[in-house]
């Protein structure tokens, strides 16, 4: 835990008016992104990837726990670890999951929905859309964002390939010591196919690729 709950806390109540500058540097990316908010608790662990240690990361807000705290840094390091397994090795430093309103993917970052209700309780679908837009959105890094291809001609190399190994993921999170409680509604894998071939046919009707 890098800025507990607590600080986070302690952070809301002072807004500072000195000048603060972050420089960021990367290497063989295409687009960029960043999140800053006094509010957010930061949460890191490091993941091993074909024998380099990787951060995985989480900025999330108080209003996002316990949801977040207890499962958005290790889907982020589960992702990691299941689509270099399937793929090639994961070549950037972080990977990084911010709570937002919706599902966008950036080099190294992305943004993901997902809240308890006002009253502490979690609805078991906006959990496991959840899981399923962190491990979407981490996983857009491989496909189109390494790979560099363009998304908006070629729509299955990028939508396509992402959501098959996004419900292959999904099914390794029973196999985990933090996903036996999550009780997950991962999608079988024949569903897992057959959605992912309609996102290749619509690519096709749409002519979003010359197939």
């Amino acid at each position: 835990m890098i800025v507990s709950q607590a600080e986070a806390i302690a952070n809301e109540k002072d807004k500072s008016t000195k000048k603060k500058t972050w420089i960021h540097k990367a290497q063989n990316v295409r687009d960029f992104a960043w999140a800053s908010s006094r509010k957010f608790i930061w949460d890191a662990m490091r993941v091993d990837v074909g024998g380099k240690k990787i951060w995985a990361m989480s900025y999330y807000p108080k209003e996002a726990n316990p949801l977040w705290g207890d499962y958005s840094t290790h889907l982020v390091a589960l992702t990691l670890k299941e689509y270099s397994k399937r793929t090639f090795d994961y070549p950037y430093p972080v990977a990084i999951s911010v709570e937002a309103s919706n599902g966008m993917e950036y080099p190294m970052i992305c943004y993901n929905y997902g809240r308890p209700n006002p009253d502490g309780t979690v609805n078991p679908r906006i959990k496991d859309g959840m899981f399923g837009v962190i491990i979407h959105e981490v996983g857009h890094n491989y496909f189109p964002m390494i790979v560099n291809s363009d998304e908006r001609q070629w729509t299955w190399m990028d939508e396509g390939l992402n959501t098959f190994l996004e419900y292959l993921t999904e099914l390794e999170i029973s196999n985990t010591p933090w996903g036996k409680k999550a009780i997950l509604r991962a999608t079988p894998p024949r569903a897992a196919i057959q959605n992912t071939s309609r996102l290749i046919c619509a690519s096709v009707r749409n002519n979003w690729c010359p197939l």
